[in-house]
């Protein structure tokens, strides 16, 4: 069914119920997530027919049931904060934004749990819970992406070490099938883990009830240095074997801490390896306290803290490369030491600086985080880098890892994800429950490319794994190749150093009054990208640029620190050189934000 004809039976279906885009620029907008591979819309059609935005669950049931009757590809999407694929488009068909679902539907303070929908941000929850004394047990680093959107793809992060797994802070799911039937899940039902971590292969996530706790007294967040991630392991095995209940406990290494110097311009932090340990109890501090004492050299408070406030803002970097890579994998903690070690000389080889950090995910595995900058307007240079994300990962597998997320780029490594058996039952679930496969297709179990066999065979795990090793040979001499641009305009600086995490989108007034994707500040820079790389823009797509309240929100929340009101400037001055100034349009879209209730949210969430 072409794009056209979809649009007008989808009309005719939903009415006023959802938001249907079909115009090129906005599409375009849902083709990726926050990954850049130069080669995605060679391989795949990343660019959906339209956009559904249901405004209510039952105009998404309407949608799910029509696409299931004419057998059209749906592209579940929440935030769009991870990197591997997972909600990109890989054939014509829906992309189903998610994020108008976004309601708290009943939080109860004796029971101590809340009901939301799957399109709710995290932060918006705790903010919710926290006026009820009551906060969340565990969430995500990426703080403003969806409930739905961790659900499917992760489900460790802050206060896993404490809390296990998100799943064992989830009371029920809601989840619709492509048939359009609706069911409840608790975590009783053997089904109930099928849709923790598979990406949205088998059904929609409507809501999920949470599991909250009593807001905590106090948060005592303490830093200790040590001479080298051998060391500094070591700490935290025995201190896991202490029985001291930390909140959270995370690796930082040497590089990490010399990028945070250079974020904050002193020299505060030592440069070594460190671990950060956040305690709840003043019982526990203290029994921390006596623990460590001779076992590290313990860092000021205040630094400390410093840390644990930028726990929600882990991609911040400072550099002239802006293109940010990484490897994420859960490892058994005993051997996490090693593969950092021989995973820092595999990056060095190629000349790269490597970060690496690690969140304990309980007694005896970490969530392990490497992650490196290059430069995607350097080809062949970024291409070498590109590939040895996979080498870490294969690396990773090695020592007992596993893929933390699948997407597309990691389908060669699903058979690490899932163990044979666990495979097999999910292959089963998706022929009974999606039988025509219009759920996130060619993904997550085997990529399908628009070219048919040779590309598929690609990503083969055997061939796959031979084609990295094979390219590993030649990576350290393209790797080193290239050119440092030291002198860009602030627009051009910020536009190639967005990390497109969508924290943006979660304070921007003026998403929050008209819902349009494109004026979502990182979709502003991806338009900037176009106009200077020479791609076509068209003049009402220059007028949504226009269409800002400059009120600096975007900048507070921004992963990588930005200079977002002055890139806003500059792009208005090149936009207005060559479209004019939509004075008209400025002056309607204002009135309309200043008697939007939505804005006036905005406007009061920030003054509390």
């Amino acid at each position: 069914m072409n794009a056209k004809k979809l649009k007008q039976e989808l009309n005719a279906l939903l009415g006023d119920e959802a938001r249907i885009r079909t115009d090129a620029f906005e599409c375009e907008l849902y083709s990726t997530d926050v990954g850049s591979v130069p080669f995605a819309n060679r391989l795949f059609e990343t660019v959906p027919h339209l956009v559904v935005q249901p405004q209510t669950v039952d105009a998404l049931t309407k949608v799910v049931r029509f696409a299931s009757t004419e057998k059209v590809a749906l592209f579940p999407r929440g935030a769009g904060s991870s990197g591997l694929g997972g909600v990109v488009p890989t054939k014509e068909g829906i992309a189903l934004d998610l994020s108008a679902l976004n309601r708290i539907l009943a939080l109860n303070r004796e029971q101590k749990t809340i009901m939301v929908q799957t399109g709710t941000r995290w932060s918006t929850i705790e903010t919710a819970a926290q006026q009820e004394g009551l906060s969340l047990s565990v969430y995500p680093s990426s703080f403003f992406s969806t409930v739905g959107g961790w659900i499917a793809s992760g489900g460790y992060g802050i206060g896993s070490f404490q809390f296990g797994h998100l799943k064992e802070q989830i009371e029920s799911i809601e989840v619709l099938f492509p048939s359009g039937d609706v069911r409840l899940f608790t975590a009783a039902d053997k089904e109930f883990p099928l849709f923790f971590g598979t990406e949205g292969q088998f059904g929609v996530l409507l809501a999920a009830t949470l599991k909250v706790r009593k807001t905590p007294e106090r948060q005592l967040p303490q830093l200790l240095y040590f001479g080298g991630v051998d060391a500094a392991l070591t700490f935290v095995t025995e201190l896991i074997q202490s029985k001291i209940r930390p909140y959270h406990i995370k690796y930082l290494d040497a590089a990490h801490l010399k990028e945070v110097n250079k974020l904050i311009g002193e020299e505060l932090y030592a440069e070594r390896d460190a671990v950060l340990v956040t305690l709840e109890d003043h019982a526990e501090d203290l029994k921390f306290r006596q623990f460590a004492k001779n076992r590290g050299i313990a860092a000021d408070e205040y630094l400390a803290r410093y840390l644990w406030h930028e726990r929600l803002f882990p991609m911040k970097r400072r550099s002239t490369q802006p293109t940010l890579l990484a490897c994420e994998l859960i490892m058994p903690l005993r051997y996490v030491a090693t593969y950092m070690n021989k995973a820092r000389w595999i990056a060095k080889r190629s000349g790269l600086d490597l970060q690496a950090e690690a969140h304990m995910a309980g007694e005896t595995d970490a969530l392990v985080l490497l992650s490196f900058l290059s430069d995607v307007r350097n080809p062949w240079r970024y291409l070498a880098h590109l590939a040895l994300v996979p080498r870490l990962t294969m690396l990773g597998i090695k020592r007992g890892g596993a893929p933390y997320n699948v997407g597309i780029w990691n389908v060669p490594f699903i058979t690490q994800k899932a163990d044979p058996q666990t495979l097999r039952a999910y292959r089963a679930y998706k022929r009974k429950v999606d039988p025509c496969n219009i759920l996130n297709p060619n993904k997550f179990f085997a990529v399908r490319t628009r070219w048919g066999v040779i590309p598929d065979l690609l990503f083969n795990p055997s061939l796959f794994k031979l084609l990295i090793r094979g390219a590993s040979l030649f990576t350290p001499l393209m790797a080193r190749s290239g050119e440092d641009r030291n002198h860009e305009s602030v627009l051009e600086k910020t536009m190639y150093s967005c990390v497109k995490c969508g924290s943006c989108a979660a304070q921007c007034p003026a998403y929050a009054v008209t819902q349009d994707e494109s004026l979502v500040p990182k979709n502003k820079l991806y338009l900037a990208k176009k106009l200077h790389e020479g791609g076509h823009v068209s003049k009402r797509e220059a007028e949504k640029a226009f269409l800002c309240m400059h009120c600096g929100l975007c900048r507070e929340v921004c992963q990588n620190d930005l200079d977002l009101v002055a890139a806003w400037e500059e792009l208005e001055q090149r936009l207005e050189q060559r479209f004019g100034r939509p004075e008209q349009a400025v002056r309607e879209f204002v009135s309309i934000a200043e008697d939007s209730p939505a804005y006036w949210r905005c406007v009061h969430a920030q003054e509390i």
